[in-house]
């Protein structure tokens, strides 16, 4: 029964999860390399870059951690979606249109998270060997 459960693979829901946090951690790390070259380069360049290496350090290390199903894997990931909701409707909001590319795939991670599928996923225990 232990090895059933740790050989079970992730459902459709939770691989694209995982792809869709890879994506954003990209987006993130192009972002802050382009935030720093827009600030002139040096150390105000590299604060200036700062929230954007966070949110690809974030996206990351959630990515890697759907593996351990945990539940507060899940948690921070709902947390991250919603966060990304608030920014991206500003810059639509704000006559960014490109805001509204990042909109829809914040609400689609978010969809993903919410899913039954998802939510069984990451609320079974795995058994540690």
């Amino acid at each position: 029964m232990a090895s059933a459960l740790r050989d079970t693979r992730p459902p459709a829901s939770v691989r694209a999860q995982r792809v869709l946090l890879w994506i954003y951690a990209v987006m993130f790390a192009g972002n802050a390399i382009w935030a720093i070259g827009e600030a002139g380069g040096g150390m105000f360049g590299v604060g200036f870059s700062m929230p954007y290496l966070a949110l690809a350090a974030v996206s990351a290390l959630l990515t890697v951690k759907v593996a351990t199903r945990g539940r507060w894997v899940r948690t921070s990931i709902i947390v991250l979606h919603s966060f990304l909701i608030v920014i991206q409707l500003g810059r639509t909001l704000g006559g960014d249109v490109y805001g509204l590319i990042g909109l829809i795939i914040a609400i689609t991670g978010l969809v993903l998270a919410l899913r039954p599928t998802a939510r069984g996923y990451f609320s079974v225990v795995p058994v540690r060997t």
